[in-house]
């Protein structure tokens, strides 16, 4: 039986793929000993109450562990902080715009938006929502995996994949900061949420344990 060169090929780039995750596999990430819970209180002028999931929400979620919080400065902003850890083939991390629509929200605006952490930046998520034309939200979202954060949620997807393959864990956070519009005031808004994301981003890999470094 002959086997075609074309065949040759794919059988050929699959194993060099394969060969490069094993030399370069991502990096396993675990939840330390204290959980999410252990994400500081206070975060610069930011002080926090811890909040909690109802129960069938939670459920829903199947998430290894959550965090969710309200945070306040003394200049009367208001932040809702909220974490969702998945691992070991759990993946319920989705798109927060799901939940928005199936509580009345509708999106008016979304876009990317960059921010910053020690190791350079990436484009997080955001949108605007309102209900009945009153209220309105401003929100960032974003995943990370190891040494991975962003906004699409494919390549985050990709990414836990990948590591159930080399490491059989799988492992994922999705992150949302969101902040109530006063007086019309977007770009304020906008302006909160970026400060109190890279603040955060900077005490964020304290939650977790990189496989391999000590």
């Amino acid at each position: 039986m002959r086997t075609s060169f074309g065949t040759i090929v794919v059988v050929a780039l699959l194993g060099a793929g394969a060969f490069y995750v094993h030399l370069n596999p991502p990096d396993r990430m675990e939840l330390e000993a204290g959980s999410l819970g252990a994400f500081p209180a206070q975060l610069g002028g930011w002080r926090s109450v811890d909040l909690s999931f109802e129960d069938v929400v939670y459920e829903e979620l199947e998430a290894t562990d959550t965090l969710a919080r309200r945070y306040t400065n003394d200049v009367g902003d208001w932040i809702w902080f909220v974490i969702i850890f998945h691992q070991n083939d759990r993946y319920g991390a989705h798109e927060p715009l799901v939940c928005y629509r199936s509580q009345g929200w509708t999106d008016v605006d979304s876009g990317l938006e960059p921010l910053w952490r020690k190791d350079g930046g990436f484009d997080a998520n955001w949108v605007l929502v309102e209900q009945q034309g009153v209220r309105r939200l401003a929100v960032y979202w974003w995943y990370t995996a190891g040494d991975l954060a962003t906004a699409d949620r494919d390549k985050f997807m990709t990414r836990m994949a990948a590591s159930g393959i080399v490491s059989n864990v799988t492992y994922g956070a999705f992150v949302r900061v969101s902040t109530v519009v006063r007086d019309g005031d977007f770009d304020g808004a906008m302006e909160v949420l970026k400060d109190f994301s890279e603040a955060a981003l900077v005490r964020l890999p304290e939650l977790f344990v990189f496989a391999g470094e000590g």
